[in-house]
């Protein structure tokens, strides 16, 4: 009795499975889309990401200066420590988002808030001009949050606060030059204007915050 020819089997059945498979797929099926599809606006991304570790990050230092004295805030157990650097990864993760091609500015259009700022339309336009500042701004935003985040994991408040200094910075030159470039800043309130009293008696706690 002759043996079967276990490779011969093997390769018709192999041939046959490769053909069905081919056979099987939908030529007319489309394409992978690209694995990056931002959904954010950036000003949701702003708001829900980039301000709101930022904010985290500066509160979490500061000096706070009353009629009862100087109180001193700043992280002090294991557990807090851990929130403040939640938040720095969140910033770090957020400005890669930002150089994120293709991401609207906003849900809907918005007016400019304020003299000498831009409205969402003029911001698109702005950024579109210029898109190679924009993305450098994201960088730079970016490498300070990894300083921070630095600081953080060394547990140290005073380069801390000097890294949020820079922060402060880098987040101002940014909304400069896309967001409000034509700033109008309101001179300070004379003497006799009713502004300057209520500066005068205003009764809260004068915070000085050191970012």
């Amino acid at each position: 009795m002759q043996r079967p020819n276990y490779l011969a089997i093997l390769v018709t059945t192999g041939a046959l499975l490769a053909l069905s498979g081919c056979s099987a797929r939908n030529p007319q099926a489309p394409r992978l889309e690209s694995a990056i599809q931002p959904v954010a606006t950036l000003q949701e991304l702003m708001q829900t990401e980039v301000d709101a570790s930022a904010d985290s990050i500066w509160d979490a230092v500061e000096t706070t200066t009353t009629r009862s004295g100087v109180e001193e805030k700043q992280p002090r157990t294991a557990e807090q420590w851990q929130g403040v650097r939640r938040n720095a990864i969140i910033l770090i993760e957020a400005a890669n988002l930002l150089a994120v091609a293709g991401r609207r500015i906003a849900a809907t259009p918005f007016p400019a808030e304020a003299v000498g700022a831009l409205d969402s339309a003029e911001i698109e336009q702005q950024i579109a001009g210029n898109r190679v500042a924009f993305n450098q701004y994201a960088v730079t935003l970016r490498e300070t949050a990894r300083t921070m985040l630095a600081a953080i994991d060394a547990k140290d408040p005073k380069a801390l606060v000097i890294a949020g200094g820079v922060l402060d910075e880098a987040c101002e030159s940014c909304h400069l030059a896309f967001w409000y470039p034509k700033q109008v800043i309101p001179s300070y309130p004379k003497q006799g204007d009713p502004r300057l009293q209520k500066i005068l008696t205003n009764p809260t706690a004068t915070q000085a915050s050191e970012h």
